[in-house]
Formats: structure tokens, sequence, C-alpha cells
């Protein structure tokens, strides 16, 4: 169904509409319940974190018996709405630009520690953050949780006051009704031992990083898993992980993971997510950062579709790139190519 004054080229709509969307400070997604999301929540009400958000597939959740549980979507929307608005309005920002884009918002404290659970499948964060872009997102699961963001992004709607209002705000229920049938534009690379050309390609790709914080290579997974932690050994809870030694383990590192990371985008396309420790042994990505990288990912993907009249490379190297989540001990990284 069309929407009158909303008729544009689909990439161009995502990139106006990420670009209008604030990031509010003060506030804490964590995606997963379990016992590292737990131990999260529990560290930010003790240190008495504004406003913290977790998400779970699972109504039981750990997570769930330490934060106030929102029953319904209109009540989880309403929240983040009146985060958003406080925000804004704390600031003097009338609009969604400017300063408040790169993570500048402050939600005044009140001293105390506003801690929720939702039952959400961690798929529909595009619909979540249609709200706002946390000031820490906060991965707690046990996959590669900016590659799936990544992937729903770009196959799901941002929505906008195009897609809904205020007064319909809560009637889309999941981030797949905005566009029926909308197929993501990118897809995961996985690369065959028997496909020489993209075999190395991946080769020079893994060529990049030092053998020995090479935790693991699967090509047909389109997957490299990084780490100064080798074969067997199980990092403590609550590791500091300073960037120039291993504590645990005795061994100097001569750059981070995410230093040889950045190294790659000398060779292909691609974008490092930076996991910043929260605490002793949690990490989080800054939303203003993962803002700023959605947004260049969404103009790589325009300028490689291009007009309609221009013709798409057909080797696949030519559209590939690369997602990595990193910290200065670990990191893993995907490969994706515009379809």
């Amino acid at each position: 169904m069309s929407i009158p004054g909303c008729k544009k080229f689909p990439v161009d709509e995502k990139i106006e509409t990420f670009q209008k969307l604030p990031v509010i400070k003060n506030y804490y997604l964590v995606l997963g319940g379990g016992k590292i999301g737990t131990d999260f929540l529990q560290y930010a009400r003790k240190n008495n974190f504004p406003f913290v958000l977790v998400i779970d597939s699972d109504e039981n959740a750990p997570a769930s018996k330490e934060a106030q549980v929102l029953e319904t979507e209109s009540e989880l929307l309403s929240l983040l709405r009146k985060k958003t608005e406080a925000s804004l309005k704390e600031t003097g920002h009338g609009s969604r630009s400017g300063k408040e884009s790169e993570g500048e918002n402050d939600i005044p404290e009140t001293g105390k520690s506003e801690a929720y659970f939702y039952k959400m499948d961690i798929h529909r964060v595009p619909f979540l953050l249609s709200s706002g872009i946390p000031e820490y997102i906060i991965p707690a699961i046990p996959f590669h949780a900016a590659a799936y963001m990544l992937a729903d992004l770009l196959k799901f709607p941002i929505l906008d006051t195009c897609k809904r209002n205020k007064e319909n705000l809560a009637e889309t229920s999941s981030p797949e009704e905005g566009f029926s049938g909308e197929k993501s534009p990118v897809s995961e690379l996985f690369i065959k031992p028997e496909d020489p050309e993209l075999m190395s390609y991946f080769n020079n790709i893994e060529s990049v990083f030092p053998e020995d914080i090479i935790a693991g290579s699967y090509p047909e997974h389109g997957m490299l898993f990084l780490s100064y932690a080798r074969g067997g050994e199980i990092c403590p809870d609550g590791c500091p992980g300073p960037r120039d030694r291993c504590p645990s383990f005795g061994r100097k590192k001569p750059r981070t993971i995410t230093e040889y990371s950045r190294e790659l985008l000398h060779s292909i396309p691609g974008w490092v997510f930076e996991s910043h420790q929260m605490k002793p042994g949690t990490g989080g990505l800054k939303g203003a950062e993962f803002r700023q990288n959605i947004l260049e990912i969404l103009e790589f993907l325009g300028n490689i579709q291009g007009g309609k009249n221009e013709k798409k490379s057909e080797k696949i190297e030519d559209r590939a790139f690369f997602i990595a989540t990193t910290c200065t001990c670990h990191g893993v990284l995907n490969l994706f190519y515009v379809t």
C-alpha cells in the first residue's frame, strides 16, 4: 500500500528516517535477559543507571525477576516516547537533528534506576529503535548481535510518522507489517571450498590477522572468530580487558582486536562495531557509533544498487562487505554481499 507523501527510493527513505532518530542518553538497551544480561542489570541498578530496558524472547528469563515487567506493547511504546520527549525537551531541541544525533541528549537523573523487562525477539529491534536509539546497546546473547540487527534493519522499516502517528503507534505489532514481502537487500556470504575465487577472497581477509588471534575460521559460514584467548582457555568473569596485556594468561597484545579489524578496512569495505566496556566482563555498543555505522552502510548499499539503468557487478566480491564486533581481546566478523 502506498502512503501519500512518503514515496521514495527505499534506501533513501531508510537513510532519511534513521537520520531523524535521536540518540537518547542514559538509555541502556540490553539484548538478552540471561546470565550476562541479568548481571549487567544488577550492576546498573546498583550504580543508578537512569533507564535500563532488557528484552528477551523468554518471558521467564532471569532478568524478568529483577525489573518491572512491561505487559503490553502500548505500555512499552508509551514509556519510550516519554523518555524521548523528555530528552528532547531537556536539551531544548525541537527537531531530531544536530547535537542530539551525537548522543548528547540528557535525561534528568532522578537518583534512582528505572529498570524494565519486555518479552521481545531480537528480530524486532528495528521496531523498538523507531522510538529512539539507546545511548548504549548491550548484547547479552550467544550470537553476533550487530550482524543480526543489520540484516533486520535493512529488511524491515524503521517506522516514522509516515508509517504511524502517535494515535496509531501501537497498531503496528511487528516490523514485518510495514513492507509486506520486502526482501533483504543483502545476504550473508557463504563460501564453498570448491569456489576458488571466493576462497581466495576469504583467505586474503584472513591474512590481515595474525595467526595466533584467529580462534575460528569458517568460510562456509562467512565468519571469523578472533581472540587473544586460545583453545581450552576460558576468560574469567569480570576481566577488565586491558589493551596491552592479557592478565589472565600473561600474553602481550601488540594491538587490540579492534585495531587489527580496522586494518582490514584498507582491503575491503566494512564496518567495525566497537564494544566498549560497561563493567568488567561486559561490553556495549555506543548508540551514536551504531547509528553512524548504519547510515554509512545504507549509503554503501545505495551506491552499489545505483540507478535503474546502472548495471551491478556480477562478481560477488565487488559487492561484499564485512561487519565486525570487537573489543580489546575478542571479535567476530561476518561477511555479507549486496544482492
